[in-house]
């Protein structure tokens, strides 16, 4: 199996937990904070989401975003999109960042994350949520943009910018995933129901200790806190 194979399946795996979060196997174990709504209802985002709803694969599906303006403009936007172990929400420090440098910054939640629709059926795919964002970015009137992607974000923003060249205007992005080829380095594969399983069992604790050692390196801050929550509580 391909890396990109074996992250479809963790997409499919994930977006499946997430569609099915009232049954009671669902629940997160060992997690004692906030629960949340399967659209993460009850966790507040920094800044006004709205929803963008849009007919795909023969269903309506809604992509929560924020659309934040800058006091000063620049006349540019930067579209920033969230990895697999995050949500829109987790921009928070770059938005404020870009927009008192002038850009107008939107950063959706893409579908089957966060507090986006997740579909019970969906076939997941780079190009389809590429497809996707163009469509949100289209409704904005935004014809031209600055990608900034992490993670599985970057691999969305790659494909976003080989399928639309003239309304990228810079791709920037930040610890992208799929520069690897998982299957050369003899890393084995994982079945759906394999993944599944391990996303049941997903706590609290377990996201904290995975983020402290995989994105900031042993070390650990209050302000990380809310990010770990969001997930477990989800």
């Amino acid at each position: 199996m391909t890396f990109k194979s074996r992250l479809f399946s963790a997409l499919i795996a994930v977006a499946a937990l997430h569609a099915h979060a009232d049954e009671p196997a669902s629940q997160p174990t060992g997690n004692d904070g906030p629960v949340y709504g399967p659209e993460l209802q009850g966790f507040d985002y920094p800044y006004p989401v709205a929803q963008f709803a849009i007919t795909s694969q023969r269903q309506v599906v809604k992509m929560a975003y924020m659309d934040v303006h800058p006091a000063r403009p620049n006349g540019r936007t930067a579209v920033l999109l969230h990895g697999k172990n995050f949500c829109a929400a987790t921009w928070r420090q770059t938005i404020e960042t870009l927009t008192d440098a002038g850009y107008r910054v939107i950063a959706p939640d893409q579908i089957g994350f966060c507090k986006s629709t997740k579909p019970v059926r969906y076939q997941y795919s780079f190009q389809q949520l590429a497809r996707n964002t163009h469509a949100l970015l289209q409704a904005l009137n935004v014809t031209e943009a600055t990608l900034v992607a992490h993670s599985t974000g970057g691999m969305i923003a790659v494909r976003y910018a080989l399928m639309y060249p003239r309304e990228t205007e810079q791709l920037v992005l930040v610890n992208p995933i799929g520069l690897e080829d998982w299957k050369a380095k003899g890393v084995p594969s994982i079945s759906i129901d394999d993944w599944y399983a391990r996303e049941l069992k997903t706590s609290a604790d377990g996201i904290r200790r995975y983020e402290q050692s995989t994105y900031y390196a042993g070390n650990w801050r209050a302000d990380y806190e809310p990010w770990v929550q969001m997930l477990a509580g989800m």
